[in-house]
């Protein structure tokens, strides 16, 4: 037999889970009423989209307690996907 146990966690995670995606939308929300400028501006949104993000990986879709293994493989190619995203907006606006 095998001497793993399944993770033990009570549904307080996810009061507290959306409770910080609340913080980051309220956050988000804040940094758009700054009128800062805009490189500035779409950086810290992504930057706050991708914690809302990593938060909803971790405890709505569980891999937070999954393998490392499993976590890597489902999170690289996001990673990758939105760092293509990133690049061609950029290329993007610098023609415009």
């Amino acid at each position: 037999m095998s001497d793993h146990q399944p993770a033990q966690h009570g549904y307080g995670i996810y009061g507290v889970t959306w409770f910080w995606l609340l913080v980051v939308t309220v956050a988000e929300i804040g940094v758009t009423l700054l009128h800062i400028p805009r490189g500035l501006l779409i950086t810290s949104l992504v930057v706050l989209a991708l914690i809302k993000a990593a938060l909803i990986m971790a405890y709505f879709m569980h891999l937070r307690w999954e393998r490392p293994v499993v976590a890597t493989l489902f999170s690289v190619p996001i990673a990758l996907l939105l760092l293509a995203l990133f690049v061609a907006l950029a290329l993007d606006a610098q023609v415009f």
